[in-house]
């Protein structure tokens, strides 16, 4: 496993990023150094049970008190523990409760699977989607989420277990590749893709590995390479922004920002009175963090004190700026929702991003990336010991 992790850090500085290696606590305490020294070549390890069992199978004292033993075992090894991610993408309402409860930051547990399979798909992945109790992004976005302390960032499927387990797929044949499929669809829609890479594969899925971040790195605007630690602060500290608009003369409204290193502002269908250059075509990118504009509608989105607040976070967390409305007329979105779910997301991010009417946002993502991407894949075992013990539940 030190020569498999020390080719995969290799394959990502071709690429000049790094990954998220959620661990088994019992494989990092058996193991010495092999950990360690990887934190300091661009790799976030997380936490990954501390034994590699269901948690779902698992009581909310249970699992809080083996969380526990974890994080502290992380910290007398020297190791951040920030994330956390379920052996088999397996849990309940009582493992997010005790995930909170244990002041991690993170959560990537929860599948969410795009329909990129075609003819590959067979019994056994339909099977193993249900297992997981993996989700659609047809039905759900592929973004982080705050949910009470806690924030949630899907895992996205098909990964390399899909790939070699499941399609059948030849890693010495490079097509199809169906993470390029994924890419494409979550830079389409501006939103995240974990791509899931258990380290002991990174020689049979290497090829699929590189085209998709070689892909990446060819695309304008830019796809945001990081970690989920990176991630999940950017998207906690991009919410604090502090924004104030103002009124100036002859309907000029000047958007002032105060956040985090990298925010941007996005405007779409108004006259721009400061610099903007081109972002995608439909939208341009500010210079710097203020904007002054003229537009016949505020390009902002008014909601009505009696709609849900979930509807509000919701749209505040994708950069949107919400205002209070008592009506339509003001704003170009007015949206009066006296209930709002998870189900509701993806319809409404289409109502907002497809249409022309006028709009002024922050960017979802730092120095104007499109997108973004994350490299991520559980260690399970560290040494065959680990993989014979973990068959005991150990």
């Amino acid at each position: 496993m030190d020569r498999i992790l020390s080719e995969f850090v290799d394959t990502l500085r071709e690429f000049d990023c790094g990954a998220t290696f959620p661990i088994t606590t019992a494989a990092l305490a058996r193991s010495r150094g092999v950990v360690e020294k990887y934190q300091a070549q661009n790799i976030e390890f997380a936490v990954h049970g501390y034994y590699h069992v269901d948690h779902s199978q698992l009581s909310l004292d249970e699992q809080i008190s083996q969380l526990v033993k974890a994080r502290q075992l992380f910290r007398q090894r020297g190791v951040t523990s920030d994330g956390f991610r379920c052996p088999y993408l397996r849990w309940n309402e009582d493992t997010i409760a005790a995930v909170a409860a244990t002041a991690f930051q993170y959560d990537s547990s929860q599948g969410l699977v795009w329909d990129v399979a075609g003819d590959l798909e067979t019994d056994t992945y339909r099977q193993v989607l249900q297992f997981y109790g993996a989700v659609s992004a047809q039905a759900y976005p592929a973004l982080p989420r705050i949910e009470g302390d806690l924030l949630r960032i899907p895992y996205c499927l098909p990964d390399d277990e899909s790939l070699i387990d499941r399609f059948h797929l030849s890693p010495h044949q490079p097509e199809p590749n169906p993470w390029l499929a994924i890419l494409d669809e979550t830079y389409r829609l501006g939103e995240l893709f974990t791509l899931g890479l258990h380290p002991e594969r990174i020689r049979l899925c290497k090829s699929w590995l590189t085209d998709t971040l070689r892909r990446a790195r060819t695309l304008s605007p830019h796809v945001w390479i990081t970690r989920l630690d990176e991630a999940a602060r950017w998207w906690r500290a991009r919410l604090d922004t502090r924004i104030v608009v103002t009124s100036q003369d002859n309907a000029i409204l000047r958007l002032q920002t105060e956040g985090p290193d990298g925010l941007a502002i996005l405007a779409r269908g108004v006259v721009c009175h400061s610099p903007t250059e081109i972002w995608d075509g439909h939208s341009r990118l500010a210079d710097g963090t203020e904007l002054t504009f003229s537009s016949p509608i505020r390009p902002f989105i008014g909601v009505p004190p009696a709609s849900d607040p979930a509807l509000s976070s919701f749209l505040r967390q994708q950069g949107y700026i919400v205002e209070t409305a008592s009506g339509p007329g003001e704003h170009a979105f007015f949206l009066d929702r006296p209930q709002f779910g998870a189900r509701d997301e993806r319809p409404l991010l289409a109502e907002i991003e497809d249409g022309d009417r006028p709009l002024v946002r922050l960017g979802r993502w730092p120095h104007g990336a499109r997108s973004a991407l994350v490299v991520t894949g559980d260690i399970d075992a560290l040494t065959l010991w680990d993989y014979g013990l973990r068959a005991l539940g150990n």
